[in-house]
């Protein structure tokens, strides 16, 4: 049975659906179940997922999951495949490297809003379907970077996203593509991007890619692995996440910062010669404060994202040192350069927002605190400049919606092993 399945593999992407049509190729099927358990499962290899990204996440999760122990041929089902034009079952065993019913749609339909039908139209417009401001055209070719022939005029379509494919037409693209995809379903329960990819996998496999540059992100290290990653680096950026919530972690980890963003927690940069650069972004006040000494502390308060007042204040004295009215578009990126020995320069881009000469009286940087719901990223002066860590709240814990928004023009790749 072993060597069946290396060679076929029945892959079926279940919410609720009888899958009593199955049991005649139980032995070579693994259901990815995400909807209600029910005994007949039981004589399946069943793997439970959560509710999310609706067949396509299911297939992509498979795929990168499997993707160094894939069989010579895995057929996609969905539940229940009678609601969609199918083949005899028989010959999704055939040796083609792509198999299903296909249908021909002009390829500038993709290039216009999807008009959906039936039920899948009453949950456009009630919002029950997560939209996207993009066209499928757009999507497939800017987003995840498929190359496709200017001359062409009609493709195939395989609706409903039953069909078979070869392990070699599968590994034709690396592992960190089919990566970059699921990013965007996993989401929501019903992303718009799920109907994409019933349209487009025929395209997704028949065409080239664009490669991007991959971006690495760690949810859990310890910060005396960092040197460790630079070393190894071979990405264009490193991520490095720790969530502030996570108060029993951060103990556990020797990384200090209390569970309440309400209230300062502490980073642990490497600080030479107290140069430390910092780059935040927000939608809400941010606040770092700089402990030259128990007589000798300086908060910043970025209020400008909520069209408040930019201050610099002494914090021991609760006076106000420099008061800044200047304007900051809401989600934009301020880079942060302190010289405590010398002065503190605030940029937002090139502008300069603040800066403080010799209010240090040349002590050192003892210990730098943040607060506030965002998020930031900083570098260390003595690593890879390559390296950023992000100090992110609970909403971005799990990071897909992160980089469902964010870093659309490169790949994102987990980093398992340092």
């Amino acid at each position: 049975m072993e060597e069946i399945k290396k060679k076929i593999q029945i892959v079926v992407a279940r919410y609720n659906e009888d899958i009593k049509w199955l049991l005649p190729f139980k032995d070579i099927t693994i259901i990815y179940n995400k909807g209600q358990y029910l005994p007949l499962l039981n004589k399946f290899n069943i793997i439970n997922l959560d509710n999310v990204g609706r067949e396509s996440h299911t297939y992509l999760y498979h795929i990168i999951e499997n993707y160094d122990n894939l069989s010579d041929k895995t057929i996609f089902f969905q539940g229940n495949i009678q609601d969609h034009k199918i083949l005899n079952i028989e010959k999704y065993f055939g040796t083609e490297n792509f198999i299903g019913h296909f249908s021909k749609i002009n390829i500038n339909q993709l290039k216009q809003n999807i008009e959906h039908y039936g039920k899948w139209q009453t949950e456009y417009k009630n919002n029950k379907m997560k939209k996207v401001n993009y066209t499928v055209f757009d999507w497939l070719t800017k987003i995840i970077g498929i190359e496709i022939n200017h001359e062409i005029d009609e493709f195939n379509v395989v609706w409903g996203a039953n069909f078979a494919i070869s392990k070699e037409l599968i590994l034709s693209k690396p592992k960190s593509f089919y990566e970059n995809i699921i990013r965007y379903l996993n989401y929501h329960i019903n992303p718009e991007e799920g109907h994409y990819l019933e349209r487009t996998w025929y395209l997704i496999f028949h065409n080239n890619f664009i490669i991007k540059d991959v971006i690495g992100y760690i949810s859990k290290y310890n910060f005396k692995d960092i040197k460790d990653i630079c070393i190894k680096n071979k990405y264009k950026e490193i991520h490095l996440w720790v969530s502030m919530s996570n108060y029993e972690y951060g103990i556990n980890n020797k990384i200090y910062y209390t569970p309440n963003s309400n209230k300062y927690f502490v980073i642990n940069p490497i600080i030479e010669e107290n140069n430390f650069n910092i780059s935040i972004k927000s939608s809400n006040t941010t606040y770092i404060l700089i402990e030259l000494g128990d007589d000798c502390i300086y908060e910043i308060i970025l209020g400008a994202f909520n069209n408040t007042k930019n201050i610099v204040r002494d914090y021991i004295k609760n006076k106000i040192i420099i008061l800044n009215e200047l304007k900051i578009l809401n989600n934009t990126f301020i880079k942060f350069n302190f010289i405590i020995s010398d002065n503190i320069e605030i940029y937002n881009e090139d502008k300069l927002i603040f800066k403080f000469n010799n209010l240090s009286e040349n002590k050192n940087i003892k210990k730098i605190k943040i607060k506030g719901n965002s998020y930031w990223d900083y570098k260390y002066n003595d690593l890879n400049e390559n390296i950023k860590l992000f100090i992110c709240n609970n909403i971005y814990e799990d990071n897909s919606l992160f980089y469902k928004n964010n870093y659309l023009d490169h790949y994102i790749e987990k980093i398992e092993n340092i």
